[in-house]
């Protein structure tokens, strides 16, 4: 298997984030499978969109970010 594309680890860092519980960058390392770096970038950027919040204890989905999620499956 070859890299993953930006799409695949936004997708799956939307999936995981859409249980609705705060993740710490650590437990989101863990589940995505990617390093804590692309972590940040990646909810960096989602948070521009509005699709997650972060906060001292870790990253929330908002509601928007459900919307992006439905977009990109």
């Amino acid at each position: 298997m070859g890299k993953r594309t930006h799409r695949q680890i936004r997708k799956v860092l939307l999936q995981v984030l859409s249980d609705g519980k705060e993740h710490s960058y650590g437990d989101l390392e863990r589940r995505v499978n990617t390093n804590w770096q692309t972590i940040r970038q990646h909810c960096d950027d989602l948070l521009l969109f509005g699709a997650v919040t972060i906060s001292d204890k870790g990253v929330r989905m908002t509601k928007e970010g459900r919307t992006v999620l439905s977009r990109i499956k």
